[in-house]
């Protein structure tokens, strides 16, 4: 085991002979990061959720992208991206050995095209990013597959979700993260094939049940008490749902109540010598997360079917990937990719590449296609690609530049617009501090509200859809769409007094942190490897003692 201090935090991390085994099929020296620091790095390059109106760069026709309009380079709509009306290799340039390699890839960022954002095949779903598939949906990211869902991420093969998160192959939900197969399922987590029910967590095959936990195969429960038919539905009409404030007080009665059941260590099936949480035939995973099927891998998040891989972020295709490394949004059928910042799609033996895909044997590039021994764009023979590179990574290794990921500062994002900032949040003292962007809030987008919301949704008209709110946390504005308020209307539910930044927030502080703890089994002693720290006050089990337990 080598005991090393991270150069950004100087936290302490090991590297095994196990890894020290990968980095050398890599060919990549030891990484001198943390794990945390460096998915940090990654992750200030996502920028998930931010769009701006601007005009394609190629066509100036109106369109929606993750990029705002005073991006030095230049911005494509998807037909322009991928016609033969420009071409990637027209912006190489020859490799300068007096300047550090990350100065000459930042100064390619500059100008290389890029496309306005990686969503494909929608119809009437342009507001969005990393969503495919997706139809009558608004604000959805990393969604695939899904039909009128509104402010969801993390949703596949959903129809009628709003604001949930981590969703797949349900209907109307509403406010769920964790869910699978359910249908009309509200304010709940960690459920799979429930349906008509309000406030489950942890729960399997349960309808008709409101307010319960650790509960499998049930119907007409009520906080974990079994109830006539008759009696389940007297209780649900003497509470009160007529209003947001009044339904997250039910909520937070219910988070009180679930305080006395035991949660398992790992959330997951299927498992073997793994790692991390929310986890699915994986074998193998050392601390990953959000992923299945997973041989092999360290440090993945967001991920399915990755083999021999480590430090990834977010990857999709049922082709898999094979052999990669510090890589943010991988994609489909790429082997031996390390350093890549969205390299999408069947990618072999690419390094330090953005926004690439169908292509072999390049380096430094951006935005190729169908490319061939290519190092910063440039063209050249197989035995000049193969001498240029290895020149330039002993080049690299001077500089120290050799096994590190693109640095936050060059960055197109501003840190507070990216996924960095959800999972390791900073002040914008912090930010500046270190060099990196900062987003200033955008004033137009803070008017007051004068439109008066009435607490029943039997009794708000169209008219909302015409009107501005202002978040009741943030004061950010928001517009209610009309699919959404069908939606409200159909599920009776309040209009939400947050807008939907904060309701994402609010739905993430109820996952946990991606994190591991060694602690004890609550019931058994047995030693565990959890994301619930020793100081969190919810009682956690072994699989074999909360199995036991299961209403």
């Amino acid at each position: 085991m080598d005991q090393r201090a991270c150069k950004k935090s100087g936290q302490t991390f090991e590297i095994t002979e196990k890894d020290k085994d990968f980095y050398t099929r890599m060919n990549v020296p030891l990484p001198t990061l943390s794990p945390q620091e460096r998915q940090r790095r990654r992750l200030a390059w996502r920028n998930e959720r931010t769009l701006y109106q601007r005009k394609c760069s190629g066509t100036g026709k109106s369109i929606i992208g993750m990029y705002p309009s005073d991006t030095k380079f230049p911005v494509y709509s998807h037909e322009y991206f991928f016609s033969d009306k420009w071409n990637a290799k027209n912006y190489g340039r020859d490799f300068d050995f007096n300047k550090p390699f990350f100065e000459q890839f930042a100064e390619l960022l500059k100008v290389a095209p890029r496309i306005l954002n990686y969503s494909f095949s929608n119809e009437n779903a342009e507001y969005g990013n990393l969503s495919s598939w997706n139809k009558n949906c608004y604000m959805c990211f990393e969604a695939d597959n899904n039909r009128d869902c509104l402010y969801s991420d993390y949703s596949f093969r959903c129809a009628n979700v709003v604001d949930c998160s981590y969703t797949k192959e349900s209907e109307l939900c509403y406010q769920c993260t964790d869910i699978s197969k359910c249908y009309n399922l509200r304010y709940s987590t960690n459920c799979i094939n429930c349906a008509d029910a309000w406030f489950l967590r942890n729960c399997t095959g349960c309808k008709s049940c409101f307010g319960c936990v650790n509960m499998h195969n049930k119907q007409y429960y009520f906080l974990n008490e079994k109830l006539t038919k008759e009696e389940y539905f007297a209780k649900l009409d003497s509470l009160n749902f007529s209003s947001y404030e009044a339904v997250q007080k039910l909520w937070e009665s219910f988070l009180e109540f679930s305080k006395k059941y035991p949660h398992k260590y790992i959330n997951g099936f299927q498992n073997e010598n793994s790692t991390g949480d929310y986890l699915n035939n994986c074998k193998n995973a050392e601390f990953c997360f959000d992923s299945s099927e997973l041989r092999d891998c360290k440090f993945v998040f967001n991920c399915e079917r990755i083999k021999d891989s480590y430090d990834l972020d977010t990857y999709g295709g049922i082709e898999g990937a094979e052999l990669a490394y510090e890589c943010h949004s991988v994609g489909r059928g790429s082997f031996n990719v390390a350093f890549g910042n969205n390299v999408y799609q069947n990618l072999i033996n690419a390094y330090y590449c953005d926004n690439c895909a169908d292509s072999r044997d390049i380096f430094g590039c951006i935005s190729l296609h169908h490319g061939e021994y290519c190092i910063l764009n440039k063209q050249y023979s197989k035995d000049e690609y193969f001498n240029l590179r290895e020149k330039i990574v002993r080049h690299m290794e001077t500089t120290g530049e050799w096994g590190e990921f693109f640095p936050i500062e060059i960055s197109p994002f501003a840190y507070n617009e990216t996924t960095a900032q959800e999972y390791y949040p900073m002040t914008k003292e912090e930010i500046t501090e270190k060099g990196y962007k900062w987003k200033e809030k955008d004033k137009k987008e803070y008017k007051k509200q004068n439109y008066i919301v009435l607490a029943s949704i039997n009794e708000v008209d169209d008219a909302i859809c015409n009107e501005i709110l202002a978040c009741k946390e943030t004061g950010k504005n928001f517009k209610i769409q009309q699919l959404e308020l069908g939606f409200y209307r159909k599920m009776g539910l309040p209009v939400p007094i947050y807008c939907p930044d904060e309701r994402h927030l609010r739905r993430l502080q109820f996952r946990n942190p991606r994190q591991l703890w060694d602690r004890k089994c609550d019931k058994c002693g047995v030693n565990i490897n959890t994301s619930y720290s020793q100081d969190r006050h919810e009682i956690i089990y072994c699989e074999k003692c909360y199995l036991e337990t299961i209403i």
